[in-house]
């Protein structure tokens, strides 16, 4: 094997298909709408057990760890909200 094909086969890398950059692009874009989904989809899920909850009573709730305050709003007992 002479030099110059030592060299050739060193150096030329595979080139990544256009196939496969459009793979890595969907892919990066639907990890970045995950990301910036994910807290607007946590809250949604939050909001749907409070409205689950509200309709419970005072006894229920106690049961499951929460209590209603004077304003009709329920929180975690024993657990500071700030």
């Amino acid at each position: 094997m002479s030099n110059y094909h030592a060299y050739v086969d060193e150096c030329h890398a595979v080139a990544p298909t256009g196939s496969q950059t459009i793979r890595d692009l969907i892919g990066a874009m639907r990890n970045a709408l995950v990301v910036a989904v994910s807290p607007l989809r946590k809250t949604m899920a939050r909001r749907t057990t409070e409205d689950r909850v509200a309709g419970l009573s005072a006894h229920l709730l106690a049961d499951l760890g929460y209590e209603r305050d004077w304003d009709g709003s329920i929180h975690p007992v024993g657990r500071d909200n700030t």
